[in-house]
């Protein structure tokens, strides 16, 4: 099987990689108290959606701490190929 990877807004497949910020603020969140088994370790926790700075961009992200939206957050660390943000 191929990936293809395209632009959901304008079809084209010229897509590139480019370097974005760490730091962000928290554009929205949820709180999860009851999660799959596999993360009961980790709860309570938090999944945002951080609005990366300079970008358009959003990235899901894993937080502990309590937050709020507009809350200046930036990357800690990657576990599990999930994104732990931190309040910066």
């Amino acid at each position: 099987m191929v990936k293809r990877v395209y632009c959901p807004t304008c079809g084209t497949d010229g897509i590139s990689e480019r370097e974005v910020e760490d730091k962000g603020r928290i554009y929205s969140f949820t709180k999860i108290h009851v999660p799959p088994s596999e993360f009961a370790h980790l709860a309570p926790y938090y999944v945002a959606l951080v609005q990366l700075d300079g970008t358009n961009a959003k990235v899901t992200a894993r937080m502990t701490e309590d937050i709020a939206i507009g809350d200046k957050v930036e990357l800690f660390n990657v576990e599990d190929g999930a994104y732990v943000y931190k309040k910066a």
